[in-house]
């Protein structure tokens, strides 16, 4: 352990036990920052060192290979909460990127009563990764709430604002995953939240949970949408701090209209959502890894999870080349079976 100015630097500590997988190497130098003025000393250690970086947040969407990262971790820990603008409508907070976003979601919904958000509760993590993932849920997303945040460029040291057209928001994806990935250091989170109940496409789980609780899924109101979301989510999902995961492991299937036709008529008893993108439909991957019979069945010490497909458990592996092995059969047998190539969602190190 080493101070940097302001910075305390730790050496040699091991990342994947940062992370919600359990799973990968150490990392050669790692330093916590509570706002920007230290982002920048630990800009100024790594340039120092020669040190590649990586921001790192809640670790529950992060995978870590078996050789660690041969530079400086930066974990972000910037909190705060404070409320920008508010109109008829609507009101405009900015978020500390590292404030736990289902607290922050919880609050907006039980304690001021907005709408927005409600669909995307217990979903784990940090504010910061929302627009990197364009995170979502239940037919909810970052983008429909996402105004703009501030990032500090991480080869410059400045801190810019980038606009919800700067980030360029789709299906789990944002400039943040492609063509800057690793510029940027997300610092806050401008998020515009409703005093109206926004309409949320209800999935049929939700459906159900409503019907057995004789609520009329029409007229729900947010907090019984949360709730509804919070059951289910309990039910089906398993909490990283008993087995360890990365949440949701793979991207749900994007087709075309027409190809999404020719899938119904064969499988009919398939839920699928229009996507994003104009024209594209979104196939559950969850449903596709159960259909080609792996739900359950441990392969390579990694387990599609027993109640939702799309989740991958860590229930013996012991490193990231397990974990490699048993992505690379999940994605073999879904291709042999119905010819779609699925994609995994975490990011890796």
């Amino acid at each position: 352990m080493e101070k940097f100015k302001n910075l305390t630097i730790e050496e040699n500590i091991n990342l994947g036990q940062l992370t919600t997988m359990k799973i990968g190497g150490q990392a050669k130098y790692i330093t916590v920052v509570k706002n920007i003025d230290e982002i920048r000393e630990a800009l100024e250690f790594a340039q120092q060192e020669n040190l590649p970086i990586f921001v790192l947040g809640g670790g529950s969407n992060t995978i870590v290979h078996d050789e660690g990262f041969s530079g400086l971790v930066i974990k972000n820990e910037i909190f705060g909460r404070e409320l920008l603008s508010e109109d008829d409508f609507s009101k405009t907070f900015k978020i500390g990127a590292g404030e736990n976003w289902d607290e922050f979601c919880q609050w907006v919904v039980r304690e001021q009563n907005l709408s927005g958000c409600e669909a995307m509760a217990m979903i784990p993590g940090t504010v910061g990764a929302l627009p990197v993932q364009n995170v979502g849920a239940y037919g909810q997303e970052t983008s429909q709430i996402f105004e703009s945040c501030e990032a500090v460029n991480l080869e410059t040291g400045e801190l810019e604002i980038l606009s919800k057209e700067d980030c360029r928001l789709g299906y789990r994806s944002s400039i943040f995953r492609e063509e800057a990935a690793g510029k940027y250091f997300i610092a806050s989170v401008n998020l515009r939240l409703f005093k109206q109940a926004q309409k949320v496409p209800l999935y049929f789980s939700v459906e159900e949970y409503f019907k057995n609780h004789g609520i009329d899924g029409e007229k729900a109101a947010p907090i019984q949408i949360m709730e509804a979301v919070i059951f289910l989510r309990s039910e089906k999902l398993p909490d990283p701090a008993d087995i360890p995961s990365a949440g949701s492991f793979f991207k749900n299937v994007e087709i075309p209209a027409a190809s999404a036709r020719q899938f119904l008529a064969v499988h009919p008893e398939v839920l699928i959502l229009p996507s994003e993108r104009k024209g594209f439909f979104k196939i559950p991957t969850g449903w596709l890894i159960d259909a080609a019979g792996l739900r359950g069945k441990i392969i390579h010490g990694m387990r599609p999870h027993d109640k939702n497909a799309l989740i991958l458990t860590n229930i013996s592996a012991k490193n990231y080349a397990d974990l490699a092995a048993a992505r690379a059969e999940i994605q073999r047998v879904v291709k042999e079976k119905f010819g779609f190539e699925i994609e995994q969602e975490p990011l890796e190190i």
